[in-house]
């Protein structure tokens, strides 16, 4: 028995000597449309970017339920219910307005949400067991569900101080004990045409609250802070 298990893992080390699907990850990369530049990831080479830190914390988490605030074509929730998926558990509640470029407070936005494709594309993907879309804004969708609550809390939704903050206060009290709370564009400082990105004030807070883990790579960046 043994020496079929060694022929085995010799034959699947030749195979693909990932540790991971190379293809099935690509092949989700396009499906969404992973912004390279702003999770810092790579298509070509399978390099999932920040989404590699988002799906390890999840695997080793198994959280019960993930909230994601915000997301252009979908790449960083459909990490998260991939996650869920490979943990035979947990389901992803994806909240986004649905803006696009020239609806005011857009944050680059291009109103993929309101598509027919926009809403199937996690169930094309055979996702749509674990993650589901809120077409609506943090405020309402909190006021809708008063009493749900997080181990996994995203936010990349308003980049400006106030919209980051409001957000930040609508969900905080929503993250269960240990749970994560993960925020986007935390070095972004410079004004850009969607607007005057204000993550970076809050966050400069939080870091010495709650001694969060500042994640850079000399990209936009990741704040992690644990409740």
């Amino acid at each position: 028995m043994l020496g079929i298990k060694t022929k085995l893992k010799k034959l699947f080390r030749n195979k693909n000597q990932s540790l991971v699907n190379k293809d099935k990850i690509i092949d989700l990369m396009i499906t969404f449309k992973a912004d390279e530049f702003g999770h810092e990831c790579n298509t070509e080479k399978a390099d999932l970017g920040y989404g590699w830190i988002h799906y390890g914390l999840l695997r080793q988490q198994k959280p019960k339920r993930v909230l994601c605030v915000g997301s252009r074509h979908g790449y960083i929730p459909a990490v998260f219910a991939q996650a869920c998926k490979d943990n035979g558990f947990g389901t992803v509640d994806f909240v986004d307005a649905g803006f696009d470029l020239d609806d005011k407070g857009g944050w680059t936005g291009v109103g993929y949400w309101r598509t027919k494709k926009g809403r199937n594309c996690f169930n094309n993907f055979n996702l749509g067991n674990y993650i589901t879309l809120f077409l609506t804004t943090t405020k309402k969708f909190s006021q809708r569900y008063p009493n749900q609550v997080y181990d996994y809390i995203y936010i990349d939704g308003d980049h400006s101080l106030k919209g980051v903050t409001s957000d930040f206060k609508l969900f905080w009290p929503k993250l269960n004990r240990n749970g994560y709370l993960v925020f986007h564009d935390i070095c972004v400082k410079e004004d850009k045409p969607e607007g005057v990105y204000g993550v970076w004030k809050l966050w400069k807070k939080l870091e010495k609250e709650f001694k969060g883990i500042k994640i850079n790579y000399l990209g936009s960046g990741l704040g992690i802070i644990q409740k």
